[in-house]
């Protein structure tokens, strides 16, 4: 009877420990990990689309300014990185002189796990805007 427990318990374990899933995981446009169990191999993409609130008498500055980040993550204990939105519409920002808004925002996420550690890119593509 221990044994056959013993054997069922380390058969559990194994299965833990040889699967993994992983995504990346979007809400409102941020970007997280999503792994349950550990990853040793993964590559995933995803995208959000922000929706645009038109204000009247916006002119557009430069179309399809554009901001990446990246986010690295060691065995999901040690995450390095910003890839927040108010960052990314800084960055893209600055490509556009005088532009105080962004529309038309796309966010594009990329992850890529080996071992258990993870890449993520986030590149944000957008109109510039004035008010």
């Amino acid at each position: 009877m221990k044994k056959s427990l013993l054997l069922a318990g380390s058969a559990m374990v194994a299965a833990l420990v040889m699967t993994g899933c992983a995504a990346v995981a979007t809400n409102n446009g941020s970007v997280t990990t999503a792994s349950v169990g550990p990853n040793f191999y993964s590559q995933v993409s995803a995208n959000a689309v922000i929706p645009q609130y038109a204000a009247a008498g916006a002119k557009i500055v430069k179309r399809d300014v554009t901001a990446t980040a990246t986010l690295k993550s060691f065995f999901t204990c040690v995450n390095l990185g910003d890839a927040s939105y108010e960052t990314l519409k800084a960055e893209a920002l600055k490509q556009a002189a005088g532009a105080t808004d962004l529309t038309n925002v796309k966010i594009d996420y990329k992850q890529n796990t080996i071992c258990g550690i993870t890449e993520i890119t986030v590149k944000l593509t957008a109109d510039a805007v004035k008010y």
